[in-house]
């Protein structure tokens, strides 16, 4: 299981992205911490669901540029 100090590792955790800028983001609760699975943004104060809009109910620790995961198998 990856460590919280090891996630926070990956991700900027002082200050915000820019507005309208997807970002993904690290989350935690009761549990540990998760990265959603959507892109989200931060507008007017509040994280945002980057694409249906929505505000998110989740305690957002830390963001970085969103990434999307390739399935192709790299190149060498």
């Amino acid at each position: 299981m990856v460590t919280r100090t090891a996630r926070l590792k990956d991700f900027t955790t002082d200050g915000y992205p820019g507005c309208g800028l997807p970002v993904q983001v690290l989350a935690e609760d009761h549990v540990g911490t998760y990265i959603l699975p959507f892109p989200c943004e931060r507008m007017n104060g509040e994280w945002r669901n980057g694409t249906t809009g929505e505000a998110v109910q989740a305690s957002i620790i830390a963001w970085r540029e969103f990434r999307v995961k390739s399935r192709e198998p790299q190149r060498r």
